[in-house]
């Protein structure tokens, strides 16, 4: 019952948040800070509870996708949330934040129980979960960064009046924070990787085999439009869309197989 408590607690505050936010997107002075902060703060503080309470359990650890999914989720809107205090993300909030309030609902009607008695604590395993971790939420932070740019210069391309005049900010700017995010995010993954083949055995072996190889290939998308961009001043929409592509295919690689075995097989 406190699960689904905290849920949708979490849930409507996010929800209000989101409200709040897109209600004054286009606002000259944008939304109110101090209200959307009181909201996603009551969400957030929420939220780590559930997680504290959800994987905690007096069974053990449950660590299943749909609570690190949750718990990755969480990171995102902290950062996000954080960022937006200091630099203009009034466009992500809403993005986040929806879909936090979408995921921790789905959650409650998602089947998921893995509970590990003891967790065997690895300095190696350590260090590549946290930069595979790091990692996947920059380049998730990166990508919403580059949606923002495409529709920022989508509008101001169609002569909107309404987005000259509005709180979002401006499209340099978005550019110069979405290229220095993805340079960061590029570099974590780089580590997390090299980390796996130093500490891990079994890189490709058969039951990991595909998480490697889509996380490589994300890697030479998201290294590639990096190197591009500084060396070659690569922009627009090809490069937004392989952002995309790249941050699709390491969300197969971190959650993808995982959410299938656990999820729809039901391998539990």
């Amino acid at each position: 019952m406190l699960i689904i408590s905290l849920s949708l607690f979490a849930s409507l505050f996010y929800v209000l948040a989101t409200g709040h936010v897109l209600s004054r997107l286009f606002h000259k002075e944008g939304p109110n800070q101090k209200l959307t902060i009181v909201l996603s703060t009551l969400a957030i503080l929420s939220h780590m509870l559930l997680l504290v309470n959800s994987v905690f359990t007096s069974e053990g650890q449950d660590l299943s996708t749909v609570n690190v999914a949750l718990l990755t989720c969480w990171v995102i809107v902290v950062s996000v949330t954080a960022v937006s205090l200091k630099l203009p993300a009034t466009l992500l909030l809403p993005v986040v934040y929806g879909f936090a309030a979408i995921l921790l609902t789905a959650s409650l009607f998602i089947p998921h129980h893995i509970v590990m008695q003891t967790i065997n604590v690895d300095l190696g395993l350590v260090v590549h979960i946290s930069l595979s971790l790091l990692a996947y939420c920059v380049l998730i932070i990166a990508t919403l960064y580059a949606v923002q740019f495409f529709y920022i210069d989508n509008r101001l391309k169609h002569k909107d009046l309404a987005i000259m005049h509005s709180h979002l900010p401006p499209l340099m700017q978005v550019e110069r924070q979405l290229y220095q995010l993805l340079t960061i995010g590029t570099g974590l993954l780089t580590l997390a990787l090299l980390s796996g083949f130093v500490f891990l055995d079994g890189m490709f072996a058969k039951e990991f085999i595909h998480k490697t190889v889509l996380s490589l290939a994300a890697w030479v998308v998201f290294a590639g439009v990096t190197f591009g961009h500084h060396q070659f001043g690569w922009r627009g929409k090809a490069v937004v869309f392989s952002i995309m592509v790249a941050s699709g295919l390491v969300t197969l690689a971190y959650f993808g197989s995982r959410f299938i075995q656990e999820v729809i097989l039901g391998k539990f």
